[in-house]
């Protein structure tokens, strides 16, 4: 358990679950479905070959059992414009109406600023809720400073939930800070609070 190691698509119901629980109100506002239907098509992104939700993209920690304990998407940021390709693709393989999921994420993409060609995008980290305080979190956004800093960026971004004020304290307790707070009119009558871009210096 003491390195980020490849995800494989088995994974795919804990993955579901860690990925919603990090953004439990920006998932309700895309999908507009009950928890468990959300949980399923997340479910399908991650098996999915490619995408931001692919598990292709993600790494993980495991428990001495093998299974699932948290996640993280981090990558450059150009490679975003590639992965909203993929996610395009995928959106269409959802038993959805994939118009209205377009519209949505359409409307959700106003929440998250530009980020420079030359950052590090910090996209997720999530972990099981059995493992929580107990430095998985730190662990994993030490690792991935360190692919950043190896890769030759020198700034990690990450988009943080106004909403979620332990995320926030994480954050700004490693070293990030709030470079901008983003709101959407038409999204705060869905009670989509603010999102705010953290940056931290490598």
């Amino acid at each position: 358990m003491e390195n980020l190691s490849l995800a494989n698509p088995q994974d795919a119901k804990r993955a579901a679950e860690l990925i919603y629980e990090s953004d439990a109100a920006f998932y309700d506002y895309w999908f507009a479905l009950p928890r468990e239907l959300t949980l399923l098509n997340l479910a399908q992104l991650w098996q999915a070959e490619a995408g931001s939700y692919s598990y292709r993209n993600a790494q993980v920690l495991r428990n001495s059992e093998e299974a699932l304990i948290a996640l993280v998407f981090h990558y450059p940021a150009t490679y975003g414009a590639q992965l909203q390709l993929s996610d395009g693709l995928q959106v269409n393989t959802l038993p959805l109406d994939s118009d209205i999921l377009r519209a949505r994420q359409r409307q959700l993409d106003f929440l998250f600023p530009h980020l420079p060609p030359d950052a590090w995008y910090l996209r997720t980290i999530a972990t099981h809720p059995d493992y929580r305080d107990r430095g998985l979190g730190a662990r994993m956004l030490e690792q991935v400073m360190f692919a950043a800093r190896e890769a030759g960026y020198g700034s990690l971004h990450v988009d943080v939930d106004s909403g979620n004020p332990a995320a926030v304290r994480f954050y700004t307790r490693h070293g990030f800070e709030i470079w901008a707070e983003t709101r959407v009119r038409h999204l705060a009558q869905f009670n989509l609070p603010a999102s705010l871009r953290l940056v931290k210096s490598l």
